[in-house]
């Protein structure tokens, strides 16, 4: 006696756990929010860089105080004019500081109040404001990614 569906039965068992396996491989690669693992240094590092109108070329956190210096591009046309910083909410506390249109600061310095003890590794929220110079003023820049590392 020949069993007629056993072939298809199979054949949709295996298909369901090749798919399975599949959601599974996509969801540990992060192609599903919150599903993978956090970004890595390197992931934040070439997402900062290329960050539009400023970038974030370079930065450290260290110390008790957590004192955070940023090298700052700008990458729009216009002079501008960075009023601000802040990090998870916290503003650090920052001159104005002026960047002409392409240029790059390299020493942008502040204190985040947050403790950042030595190889601790960080994952920070940050918004820059800014004014173009000439032009409209209070604007805001969010990161889509946080700013990650690790203490000195």
């Amino acid at each position: 006696m020949k069993f007629k569906g056993q072939g298809t039965t199979e054949y949709l068992i295996i298909l369901a756990v090749i798919i399975v396996v599949a959601l599974v491989v996509v969801g540990v690669m992060g192609w599903f929010p919150g599903l993978g693992t956090g970004i890595t240094e390197s992931q934040s590092k070439a997402y900062w860089k290329s960050a539009s109108p400023i970038a974030i070329t370079d930065w450290k956190i260290t110390g008790t105080a957590a004192d955070a210096t940023f090298s700052l591009q700008n990458l729009t046309t216009d002079k501008i004019s960075v009023t601000e910083i802040t990090i998870d909410g916290a503003a650090i506390g920052l001159a104005d500081v002026n960047i002409a249109a392409g240029d790059t600061n390299g020493s942008v310095t502040g204190s985040t109040g947050i403790a950042c003890s030595s190889g601790s590794s960080y994952q920070y929220n940050i918004s820059i404001s800014y004014d173009v110079v000439g032009g409209i003023s209070g604007k805001t820049e969010t990161g889509q990614k946080p700013l990650v590392g690790s203490c000195p």
